[in-house]
């Protein structure tokens, strides 16, 4: 796993928590929705909780590679971290992921808390060079 860096982690602020989570499903279909952040773990995993057992949480079941995009509307830019989805069930995250999800007014518990294992980053403003990762998976 990588670092998910300050700039980050600030533009996840400055966005008020909100990401686009792009999954695909058995068949390669592709899906994308917005999602709240609930927590940054160890500075290497971001968590998310489904209020329902929808396209990202069946997407995740059978296929467990994820992206999120984090959007910089005011310079048009941004990141895009890609690795894998794990299911959280630490009883202290579930209990945060549900103060959240009433925060933002659903009015049942997460189906689904998990993390995103960030394993690569890449820059999305446009330029040539946002089609090489910043930080790779791979050496």
């Amino acid at each position: 796993m990588v670092k998910i860096s300050d700039e980050i982690l600030q533009l996840i602020i400055r966005e008020q928590e909100v990401v686009f989570v792009g999954t695909v499903d058995r068949l390669g279909i592709p899906n994308i929705s917005p999602r709240n952040v609930i927590a940054i773990l160890d500075d290497e995993k971001i968590v998310f909780a489904d209020a329902f057992m929808n396209k990202t949480y069946s997407n995740m079941k059978s296929w467990s590679h994820v992206t999120v995009a984090i959007v910089d509307k005011a310079n048009r830019g941004g990141f895009q971290l890609k690795g894998t989805a794990e299911e959280i069930t630490d009883p202290q995250l579930v209990l945060q992921a549900t103060k959240k999800l009433r925060d933002l007014g659903f009015t049942t518990g997460p189906t689904m808390v998990w993390a995103l294992n960030v394993q690569e980053i890449y820059s999305i403003k446009p330029s040539e060079s946002s089609k090489n990762p910043l930080i790779p998976a791979y050496g």
